[in-house]
């Protein structure tokens, strides 16, 4: 009687081991195909900055001279302005206090 119970307890890890072992290979081929998705989308991203780069500059070579030296005017001045620019009112009112 004691052997037989020995033996079903035996056969029963003997297969959940097997289902515990599945699962793991499952989940690292899940962790390997989000990290080769997470590199492309790097990758993507990465091209698009070098394109939107690319557009900025040739937009810049195209002007004239006058136009860029107000562009780089008005862009100083925009800088400086949001510098200075307060918080937005709807931020103080949902911050987190640190208490």
């Amino acid at each position: 009687m004691k052997l037989m119970a020995n033996l079903h307890f035996k056969t029963f890890l003997l297969i959940v081991s097997l289902l515990l072992f599945n699962l793991s290979e499952g989940a690292a081929q899940s962790k390997k195909r989000l990290k080769e998705l997470e590199r492309v989308e790097q990758d993507r991203n990465a091209e698009e900055a070098s394109k939107s780069d690319e557009a900025k500059k040739r937009h810049r070579d195209i002007q004239s001279k006058q136009t860029r030296k107000e562009m780089k005017k008005y862009k100083k001045m925009s800088k400086r302005h949001n510098n200075n620019r307060r918080e937005p009112f709807f931020k103080k009112w949902f911050r987190r206090n640190k208490h």
